[in-house]
């Protein structure tokens, strides 16, 4: 924005410098009439359109620059900036919480990729039930495998050391839907987006795994018709589509089995 001001702002006088009404009058007359036309402008013929020195132009020059450029700042500096205002959820581990730079990024997508038995899924509860104990809010697991175990989280949490009372609260805040297909979820993002399905406090969402329904598309391709596969691959892209434009704002977290993804969180605001 700050460019294209400087290229259609007529030049004027600029204060402290030699850039008088008269000589500005000078500039007019010689057809440089905008900053952009004076900063490009031959210093030398610049010199000679408004008698002054090449010091003085040159002066000119960087008060304009000064006054219309944009501020410059250090990459440390800018870098410090940025994560100060970077909102993070954290996953209770400290060691990856601190490698992250306080958590994982809201508002951004997060990819974690990893082998099979890496701790994918465990590191996804973790970030669920860390979650849904510091917002106090709602987080919703899909369960794509048919392997979610309520179990597991209840044992994640007696390790922890939390009460029972705080047991009961955090797992309430963690609802479980169970996806078999692509055309569900993309069914699933199309209420959230437009209001039919309502999750009241929703700040997280996650979905352990995307391969699970990738496989069905992707793995058996010589069984279907042309007719199918393109429907099935119609169904792939309207998920995506609806995770990068849905109307929230989105932190997904997503996790890979090879080269396909595995889990992602959405933090949806």
């Amino acid at each position: 924005m700050r460019c294209v001001l400087i290229k259609m702002q007529k030049l004027t006088h600029v204060e402290g410098t030699a850039l008088t009404d008269h000589v500005i009058k000078m500039l007019f007359q010689s057809r440089i009439i905008t900053i952009l036309d004076f900063l490009q402008e031959d210093v030398e013929k610049l010199s000679n359109i408004c008698k002054l020195s090449i010091p003085q132009i040159l002066e000119a020059r960087n008060r304009i620059l000064t006054k219309f450029s944009a501020p410059v700042i250090n990459g440390s500096c800018f870098i410090d900036k940025i994560r100060k205002g970077t909102i993070s959820i954290k996953s209770g581990v400290k060691n990856l919480d601190n490698m992250l730079n306080r958590g994982i990024p809201a508002k951004t997508i997060t990819e974690l990729c990893g082998i099979a038995g890496s701790g994918k899924t465990q590191l996804a509860l973790q970030i669920a039930i860390n979650c849904a104990k510091e917002t106090h809010k709602t987080v919703l697991y899909i369960d794509t495998k048919g392997d979610f175990s309520a179990l597991r989280i209840q044992k994640i949490l007696e390790k922890c050391q939390y009460s029972f009372k705080e047991v009961a609260a955090i797992m309430s805040r963690i609802h479980i839907s169970y996806i078999w297909t692509m055309e569900e979820l993309v069914n699933l993002f199309k209420n959230l987006k437009n209001g039919e399905l309502v999750i009241d406090n929703l700040v997280l969402l996650v979905i352990d795994s995307l391969p699970s329904l990738m496989f069905q598309y992707l793995g058996e391709d010589n069984k279907l018709d042309t007719t199918s596969r393109i429907d099935r691959e119609y169904d792939a892209v309207q998920v995506y589509k609806l995770m990068a434009c849905h109307r929230h704002k989105l932190n997904r977290f997503r996790r890979s089995a090879r080269k396909y993804c595995s889990a992602r969180y959405l933090n949806l605001k």
